[in-house]
């Protein structure tokens, strides 16, 4: 049968599209294990949870390992050791990391940014109107935290120095003792921590991450995992992004699953649920990586970090990993 000249063409330029897109598959490269940590209470609980990310990765012989951690400096040395492969942070733990001895933590992807789910939070009886009604006051905040720039750029917003307030270095079970007792006059927080003690006690936020300059949570990795095994880190970045619209639409569920996990009560979850921003993205957009180097500078400048870093050489980018 005769093929028309240019029937011939398209055909041959189809097999070779084919022939290219097979090569470029098979050069995906998968690890035969990929390691996650995470800590309570987040969505990668309800990822591991709900078993599809094991069902995403199996057609490509990869098994999924999940490991918890009690807090995120652990974790990000656990990236930095490559002893895990991803796991999920606040904004400053990857800053201190490239400041400090954690060259081969890289930002891979990220979360919307804290709106009203992170605040400094005042007594219901607190007659503070404004950041500036707290000068001279002790601010009970996690030392190295989000919260921490977040009060690093509520005194700014306010034309204030952090020297203006006296920084109280807590973690959040001594912080909460504190705010209860008195001992300070605001907290900085975020849910569930921060919906529980408005629920105990009718504190109220003085400011929220909503109205200041925008903060990202990250999803970190090794360099050499993420430069090696792209696609890998990109299917639970995928997978987690679905869970998280599953969960803005099954709160009532999830906030049931993260209760049994934490021991927070149902109502505590149901509250921080309903103002949690989802979505996971990635890569990593130049005005995110904008808004992280402003969060180094801000340490930086206030003497909170050792030497001046450059966000971007600690980001890769999964679709063009080289």
């Amino acid at each position: 049968m005769h093929i028309p000249f240019k029937t011939a063409v398209w055909v041959a330029a189809f097999q070779v599209a084919g022939v290219w897109a097979s090569i470029a598959q098979a050069a995906v490269e998968y690890p035969q294990t990929v390691r996650v940590g995470y800590q309570k209470g987040n969505s990668l609980v309800v990822l591991k949870n709900r078993g599809t990310l094991e069902k995403a990765l199996a057609p490509h012989g990869v098994k999924v390992v999940w490991q918890e951690f009690a807090f995120g400096p652990p974790l990000v040395e656990g990236i930095n050791s490559g002893d895990i492969d991803i796991g999920f942070v606040g904004a400053t733990p990857p800053v201190f990391a490239q400041a400090g001895a954690g060259p081969d933590v890289t930002y891979v992807g990220y979360s919307e940014p804290y709106q009203d789910n992170y605040a400094i939070l005042v007594p219901k009886d607190s007659t503070a109107k404004s950041l500036a009604d707290l000068r001279g006051k002790r601010i009970a905040v996690a030392k190295g935290s989000a919260g921490q720039y977040l009060l690093i750029a509520a005194l700014e917003q306010a034309k204030l120095r952090l020297g203006d307030v006296e920084e109280a270095y807590l973690g959040y079970s001594e912080g909460r003792a504190a705010f209860e007792r008195g001992d300070v006059a605001a907290w900085v927080v975020p849910d569930p921590r921060l919906a529980d003690t408005e629920l105990s006690s009718g504190a109220r936020p003085l400011i929220t991450a909503r109205s200041l300059p925008i903060q990202y949570s990250f999803y970190i990795a090794p360099r050499p995992f993420a430069k090696r095994y792209p696609e890998t880190l990109a299917t639970v970045l995928r997978e987690l992004d679905s869970t998280e619209h599953y969960v803005q639409s099954h709160q009532q569920e999830v906030a049931q699953l993260l209760s049994d996990d934490t021991k927070v009560p149902v109502p505590v979850w149901i509250r921080s649920l309903a103002r949690q921003p989802w979505g996971v993205h990635f890569p990593l957009s130049p005005q995110v990586i904008d808004a992280q180097q402003r969060v180094a500078d801000a340490f930086y400048r206030n003497q909170l970090l050792p030497k001046a870093v450059h966000v971007a050489d600690a980001v890769v980018d999964l679709e063009h990993p080289q």
